[in-house]
């Protein structure tokens, strides 16, 4: 109980937590746009193996990404299945990953950059 009286927690504001959390994701910007250009491509191809609009094939690849998976548009080729039911999730779980990953680094980041506040202070 006495650890907790001499450990002083500061609390950090949203856009603080924000502007380190953005200088984060700029060193991680190569993966997360090689992410998005991937889903984007399985959409590209979804929409040719489907027979859907360019857009819908979009779509369907970042929702089925996401795992949010509306149900409006549903793949029905085997090649479209294959990659809507395993491809696609498995990308969409490593995008979140890296965004959750690169959340925790500028929390981490900030917390370390508290004590050396204090120290000028």
């Amino acid at each position: 109980m006495g650890e907790l009286n001499d450990i002083e927690i500061e609390l950090v504001s949203f856009r603080t937590f924000f502007h380190e959390f953005l200088r984060v994701l700029y060193y991680v910007k190569g993966i997360l746009l090689g992410l998005f250009g991937v889903i984007a491509l399985f959409g590209l191809l979804l929409s040719f193996w489907e027979r859907i609009p360019l857009r819908s094939g979009v779509y369907l690849a970042f929702i089925t990404a996401f795992t949010i998976g509306y149900g409006d548009i549903t793949p029905h080729t085997p090649w479209g299945k294959l990659v809507c039911a395993i491809v696609l999730p498995i990308l969409g779980m490593v995008l979140t990953g890296v965004m959750v990953a690169a959340a925790v680094q500028a929390i981490g980041r900030l917390y370390k950059m508290a004590p050396q506040k204090q120290r000028r202070s």
